[in-house]
C-alpha cells in the first residue's frame, strides 16, 4: 500500500500586510526526544501512544448508471453478470445458484461493518456503497471456490476478457478505436475510451493515466502516455511501465477490506479489462494494485486512501 505525502504550504503574506506563519513541523531530534522522555516516565506501547484521528466523513454515494453496471454486478448475483458467468465457466462444481446463496450470506454478515464506514442510501446495486458491499461478498465467494493463486489469476483475466468483448459493442462505446497490434501508441485511444466508460458509469469519480495531469473530462487536453520510443523498446524485448489511477472507485472499500484480511484477491474490474485490451493486440501484462492517501497527515496512524493505483508492466 502507498501513502502519498504533500509538502505543507509556506508562510505567506496576510491581507493586512502582516506575515502569517504556518506551524513548524517537528524535526527528527524533537520526535526522538519526545519518544525517549515518554518511554522513561510512562512507557511506550509497541503500537504507539497516539490514537488514530476521527476518520473523515464519507461523501454521499454516487448513483451508478448505464449498461456497464449490470455487467459488473446485479442485485441477485445472477449468471447475467460477468464475474458469476466467469466463475461458473471456470469451476463447473459451482452453480450460479450456489454462488448467489454464498454471496447473499456474505453480504448479510458484512453489511453492518461496511455501513459503519460508508452508509448506502438504498439497498440497490446502483448505490455506490451497496455495490461496494456486494462486490466484497461476490469476491469472497469466488475466493472460496478458487483457493489457488493461479486459479484466481485465470478468473480475473477471464472477467476482463468478457468485459472487453462487451465494451467493443456500439451500445457501450460508440466509435470504438480498435487498438493496433503490438503497439502501445496504437492502444492509447482505446485505453482512454475504456476508462471513460467506467467514469461515465460513475464507477469511479475520475482517472489519470501515466503522468497526465490534465482534466480527463477534457479530451482535447490529454497528454500522450506512450510514444514511438516506447514502441521501439517494446519491440526490442524491454518492458514498459504504465500507471493508471482511479479516484474513488466503487470497489474501494471492498478492496481495502480484503487487503486488510491479508489477501490480494480483490474486485478489480478496470485492471482486468485493460489487461484484456492489451492481450488482444499481443501485449502481455502484469499489474499490482496500491492504495493512495493523497493528503499529508501528521498522525502516522491516519491512513484514509481514496485512490486506487494500478501499476502495469507491459511486454511482448
Amino acid at each position: 500500500m502507498l501513502s502519498s505525502l504533500s509538502i505543507g504550504e509556506p508562510a505567506h503574506a496576510a491581507a493586512g500586510g502582516g506575515v502569517a506563519t504556518t506551524p513548524r513541523a517537528r524535526g527528527a531530534f524533537e520526535l526522538d526526544s519526545e519518544y525517549y522522555i515518554r518511554d522513561l516516565f510512562g512507557g511506550n506501547k509497541k503500537e504507539g501512544n497516539v490514537l488514530p484521528s476521527k476518520a473523515p466523513e464519507m461523501p454521499p454515494p454516487r448513483s451508478l448508471k448505464g449498461p456497464l453496471i449490470s455487467l459488473l454486478l446485479d442485485q441477485e448475483f445472477s449468471s447475467s453478470c460477468i464475474p458469476v458467468l466467469a466463475l461458473t465457466q471456470q469451476n463447473p462444481s459451482v452453480t450460479s445458484k450456489s454462488i448467489a446463496t454464498s454471496a447473499v450470506d456474505y453480504r448479510n454478515r458484512s453489511a453492518r461493518s461496511f455501513a459503519q464506514r460508508a452508509q448506502w442510501d438504498k439497498e440497490d446495486i446502483t448505490d455506490q456503497y451497496y455495490f461496494d458491499l456486494s462486490s466484497y461478498a461476490l469476491w469472497k465467494t469466488a475466493a472460496d471456490a478458487l483457493p489457488k493463486y493461479i486459479e484466481r489469476d485465470i478468473f480475473v483475466r477471464n472477467v476482463g476478457r468478457l468485459l472487453y468483448d462487451q465494451m467493443q459493442k456500439p451500445s457501450f462505446i460508440a466509435n470504438f478505436k480498435q487498438p493496433t497490434k503490438k503497439s502501445l501508441t496504437g492502444s492509447e485511444a482505446a485505453v482512454r475510451q475504456v476508462l471513460m466508460l467506467f467514469q461515465d458509469s460513475n464507477f469511479c469519480k475520475g482517472f489519470k493515466i501515466g503522468n497526465d495531469l490534465s482534466n480527463n473530462n477534457d479530451k482535447n487536453k490529454d497528454e500522450p502516455v506512450f510514444d514511438a520510443l516506447d514502441d521501439e523498446d517494446l519491440q526490442s524485448g524491454a518492458s514498459i511501465d504504465c500507471l493508471v489511477s482511479l479516484y474513488e472507485p466503487a470497489t474501494l472499500g471492498a478492496s481495502l477490506q480484503i487487503t486488510g484480511e491479508q489477501s490480494r484477491f480483490g474486485p478489480d474490474y478496470v485492471g482486468a479489462t485493460l489487461a484484456a485490451l492489451w492481450e488482444s493486440i499481443g501485449i502481455k501484462s502484469t499489474w499490482e494494485v496500491f492504495f493512495v492517501d493523497p493528503e499529508y497527515r501528521p498522525n502516522p496512524k491516519d491512513y484514509y486512501p481514496n485512490e486506487m493505483l494500478l501499476q502495469f508492466t507491459l511486454t511482448l
